[in-house]
């Protein structure tokens, strides 16, 4: 929503160049921009607002004004390299303005889903598109130049500040192409996903501080089946994509030289159908369906150390809402979201469930308690008997089970809680 406003700091009052030189008006960018914050008016009450709650936020900056597209017409795509100045003038104000009081922002995300190719997206797209498949590793190299040139300055302005690479896609595994369409015997073109190589690979690595990144999982019509076809994952065999995702990333950073840098799932969720309203995705099992997977998938987001698990979102994209989009009335993905929040927080991760054939789950350490989630992961009823009595039980909706000895483990995920050995 900010880079909106960077049309309008580039001439006061408009948010179009008329018969203003362009090269003045991007020297004067800065000059005008601390004057011109009127016209982020609304999103500043959002984000005061939110400050005000206690939230951490992202701030996703995207879209290039017209005197700053390297490809014109597509404010989606990479900005024109003499052009990145004037854009590092934009961003050290931003941060100096929303890092501070009642902003309070520390993370700053560099465009939404940037591997997008431009060819494949209309130029107004809310994502990408700085992809370019006639360019090597599908034109990340631009957006490391880009990173480069903002990076320093952004830490100047504020050091606590956190660059993001910009949410990215990753369509599916270049490693492993999958067949498209299913049975076809042709291969998906996954030379998308390499833009984050390519960023790598052009020095991008030492500016910025963490990836972000987006991880759906696609329901398949029946109780607790989900799968991503596109990275070979699945419900009964690897669990959600965000674990298959997250172990490219850090492939790639442990490869080039940065095994420091952190992750962030900033989009996740289970999709149902093409709109969200069909029959299958109002029924109960495609409810039940998204509240295990919801829980499944934060317990591996922090098995697997990321730094955040966003889930994309309140209201909802493809089925995914955690309330009703009119009363706003929580469901019982919100209940699952809720309960599972009260297990993780401060949670230490221990170790994954690995004494039961055909359970998969974690184990966390919990100040004195050892918390585990587990369920069946072939589908089957499975009685096992636990290492010791447990404090308690409960379902992903907060609901009491019986705490014993033994469980029977079915789709259903439970939470149980022991005393630490």
């Amino acid at each position: 929503k900010i880079v909106k406003a960077m049309k309008a700091f580039a001439h006061p009052g408009s948010d179009e160049l008329t018969d203003v030189d362009i090269n003045q008006a991007v020297v004067d960018t800065v000059t005008v921009a601390r004057n011109e914050w009127k016209y982020v008016a609304d999103l500043e009450t959002e984000l005061e607002d939110a400050a005000s709650r206690g939230l951490e936020m992202i701030l996703i900056v995207r879209s290039a004004p017209f005197w700053a597209q390297e490809i014109p017409g597509y404010p989606c795509g990479p900005i024109s390299v003499d052009k990145l100045s004037a854009f590092g003038d934009f961003l050290v104000e931003a941060v100096k303005r929303y890092s501070k009081p009642p902003f309070n922002i520390k993370y700053w995300e560099i465009w939404n889903e940037p591997d997008a190719g431009w060819r494949r997206v209309n130029g107004e797209s809310p994502f990408g598109c700085w992809g370019d498949e006639d360019m090597p590793y599908y034109g990340g190299g631009a957006y490391a130049r880009m990173l480069e040139a903002i990076y320093p300055r952004m830490k100047e302005a504020d050091p606590e500040a956190q660059v993001l690479v910009g949410g990215l896609l990753l369509d599916c595994d270049p490693r492993n192409p999958p067949e498209d369409p299913p049975g076809s015997g042709s291969l998906k073109d996954c030379t998308p996903t390499t833009f984050i190589e390519g960023v790598l690979n052009s020095g991008g690595g030492d500016f910025f501080d963490g990836i972000s990144f987006h991880g759906y999982d696609l329901y398949y019509a029946a109780l607790g089946d989900y799968r991503n076809p596109n990275w070979h994952s699945a419900w009964n065999s690897t669990g959600p994509v965000l674990i298959a995702k997250a172990a490219y990333l850090r492939g790639l950073l442990d490869a080039y030289g940065h095994p420091d840098k952190y992750l962030m799932n900033t989009e996740v969720a289970l999709l149902c159908g093409r709109s969200g309203k069909e029959a299958i995705c109002l029924a109960e099992d495609y409810q039940n369906s998204k509240a295990y997977f919801l829980a499944q998938a934060y317990a591996a987001a922090q098995a697997e150390g990321l730094r955040a698990n966003i889930w994309f979102s309140l209201r909802g994209w493809r089925g995914s809402e955690l309330v009703s989009s009119s009363s706003l009335v929580p469901n019982r993905a919100y209940q699952a979201l809720s309960v599972t929040a009260d297990f993780l927080n401060n949670a230490a991760y221990l170790g994954k469930v690995e004494a039961y054939p055909g359970v998969a789950g974690y184990r966390f350490l919990r100040g004195e308690e050892e918390v585990w989630i587990f369920w069946s992961l072939d589908g089957n009823s499975h009685y096992i008997d636990l290492p010791q009595e447990p404090l308690a039980m409960f379902d992903v909706f907060g609901e009491a089970h019986p705490a014993g000895i033994g469980v029977e483990v079915t789709l259903a995920p439970l939470w149980v809680v022991f005393l630490e050995p």
